[in-house]
């Protein structure tokens, strides 16, 4: 008996996810409103990776944040642009004076905002670079930072700079000048607002990434400009990453963020944001998995909420248990897509506009009652040819940490509030948040 499926789904941008492991753009590793470009397409045929903050980021105890929270805000809108590569929701940004618009990778998972600078060492991006000569508010930074803050930062006696060094586990790496420079962002009635003296990287030499001018670090760390310049709260609305005309998609930065819906407890740990995710069900059946699964311990596991990770990323119990209720509901309909490497998403010939129709929805559980809910889009993606498609998670192979990455995060309005600690989320078209 077939399963059919009637999600609309643009054709020239369905997202490419044959043998999806650790993808290589989990990278990275502001009342400011930006309006987000999503992107549709992941790189293939990659090895396991995941981002060195995973590994090596410091601890930033919660307590020193109130320290670092700014209570100037700012309400403001920039307008974005969709590209193809990779899968992502990037924010248009200017920088400088006159101001040069960037496309920059919205990232929960890292702290540090960078922006491609010439001259310099870089990879191929879609509008012009940022040449920090020409702006006339560009200054460097001081080379003062916390013990054990990422990035590296050292202070070059030669030129007098302070000089930075990100590096991320799939060796994907920016390294720079640590500097300052004035942000402008387009108002929520069509005006244009500039924030002065925002601490950035300044990229002379970076590699592993594509296309995007840059990362927009909002992690809790010290480099972040949530804590910096933004205040203790931000939400962002996500739409489908399928649907590059949908003009509603949102960034909120400061106390104009959406903090809607379902709470759920927060915690901060090496600069990364921990949930406390306790258990998964298919459709009305929850799934055997032991919650302990879930936790961390001292530095081992937890769940990390990640917009700078595409896919959803789960331990191995979860994942294996998960994929294996999701094959014993598909494979007596579908023919399983053979060859794969032994750690890659489950992938099936079909159609998924037309043999996906009535699958169930998976959730997943939060403390305090709060659920995030996978439909379809959400769950799986389809090849190019639209004759196959595959899940749209991947097993940890490197340890029992599980990430809730931006795909899981599509029609959702997530708010986070630094001081309560809680993380909020509201199942919602982005459009009614935006009227």
């Amino acid at each position: 008996m077939a399963i059919s499926l009637t999600l609309r789904i643009h054709a020239a941008l369905l997202i490419i996810i044959f043998a999806l492991t650790w993808p290589n753009q989990c990278t990275s590793h502001p009342r400011l409103t930006t309006r987000l470009l999503h992107t549709t397409s992941i790189k293939t045929q990659e090895s396991p990776k995941i981002k060195s903050g995973y590994l090596h980021s410091k601890s930033t105890p919660a307590s020193r944040l109130d320290n670092l929270w700014s209570t100037e805000t700012a309400d403001v809108v920039s307008h974005v642009t969709p590209i193809l590569n990779p899968a992502a929701f990037l924010a248009n940004i200017s920088i400088g004076d006159p101001p040069v618009p960037q496309l920059l990778l919205i990232d929960t998972g890292s702290d540090l905002t960078w922006i491609q600078c010439l001259p310099c060492k870089c990879y191929p991006q879609t509008i012009p670079f940022f040449h920090p000569s020409s702006s006339s508010t560009y200054r460097n930074a001081s080379c003062k930072s916390a013990p054990h803050a990422m990035p590296q930062i050292f202070h070059d006696e030669k030129t007098g700079n302070c000089r930075y060094h990100l590096r991320y586990r799939d060796f994907s790496n920016t390294r720079g000048i640590l500097a300052k420079e004035k942000l402008t962002f387009q108002t929520s009635d069509d005006g244009l607002i500039s924030k002065p003296n925002i601490v950035f990287g300044c990229g002379q030499d970076n590699s592993g990434f594509t296309q995007y001018s840059g990362v927009l670090g909002l992690g809790p760390g010290t480099f972040s400009i949530v804590t910096r310049n933004f205040g203790s709260k931000f939400s962002y609305c996500f739409g489908s990453l399928t649907n590059p005309t949908y003009p509603h998609n949102n960034l909120i930065l400061g106390n104009g963020a959406k903090i809607e819906g379902n709470p759920t407890p927060l915690k901060i740990f090496q600069d990364r944001y921990y949930l406390d995710l306790q258990a998964i069900s298919l459709g009305e059946k929850l799934l055997d998995i032991e919650p302990g699964i879930f936790q961390r311990y001292r530095s081992q596991g937890g769940t990390v909420i990640d917009t700078g990770c595409s896919p959803t990323i789960l331990a191995r119990e979860a994942y294996e248990t998960l994929s294996e209720e999701i094959d014993f509901l598909l494979g007596e309909f579908l023919r399983r897509v053979k060859d794969w490497e032994q750690y890659t998403n489950p992938c099936y010939e079909g159609n998924l506009k037309l043999d996906l129709y009535g699958f169930p929805v998976v959730t997943f559980h939060f403390a305090g009652g709060t659920e995030l809910a996978l439909d379809v889009e959400s769950l799986f993606v389809s090849s190019e040819s639209g004759d196959s498609f595959c899940l749209a998670m991947t097993m940890n192979t490197f340890n029992d940490m599980s990430v809730i990455g931006a795909m899981a995060q599509q029609n959702y309005n997530v708010g986070y509030n630094l001081r309560t600690m809680k993380v909020y989320f509201q199942r919602t078209d982005c459009l009614i948040l935006d009227s």
